[in-house]
């Protein structure tokens, strides 16, 4: 199992994944829980709501939505979910980056903190597709973690940015 090791005194957090659909979301859920769930875009598979543990922090994969908006179930179930995390990971696809940021900025627009995962970056590569990362994150307000899930690329520096997010949270 991998956990996260944090210093300082915390309560434990929930996790909540949120993008749209085929853009890697379950294989960071994968490597932060330790599990395996199906990767897959049909019924009975990560259209379902999947939750697992990464050391005392309870982590959730929410439907692959397209926004908070909540025009159908699968919308309604991750906005009520995603409404109620403590840190928002919002995976996105480097390739479509465009079309996914309007999920980014609804996510950011809640107030939660939210890190973005800048997936796919080698498929972007492919498409002779360069992203600025450092300016993205600066003109979004949140950090944005270049990676590429399947190859595990970013993973760990997902993993401190989690420790980041949750020292910047204060318990009394």
């Amino acid at each position: 199992m991998s956990n996260i090791n944090c210093t300082g005194v915390y309560h434990w957090q929930e996790h909540c994944f949120s993008g749209q659909s085929k853009c890697g979301e379950i294989s960071f859920f994968n490597y932060l829980t330790g599990n395996y769930a199906d990767v897959a875009n049909f019924p009975g598979t990560t259209t379902n709501v999947i939750c697992g543990r990464c050391g005392n922090d309870a982590v959730t994969d929410t439907p692959g939505i397209y926004g908070v908006s909540s025009f159908n179930e699968e919308e309604k179930i991750a906005r009520d979910i995603v409404l109620h995390g403590d840190i928002l990971i919002n995976v996105v696809d480097s390739v479509h980056l465009e079309r996914d940021l309007f999920l980014t900025q609804q996510l950011i627009d809640t107030g939660i903190p939210v890190i973005v995962a800048l997936n796919m970056l080698d498929e972007a590569k492919k498409n002779g597709i360069k992203i600025d990362q450092g300016m993205l994150s600066e003109m979004l307000g949140v950090p944005v973690i270049p990676t590429v899930a399947v190859g595990g690329q970013g993973l760990k520096e997902l993993k401190e940015a989690l420790c980041q997010a949750r020292l910047e949270v204060y318990y009394p």
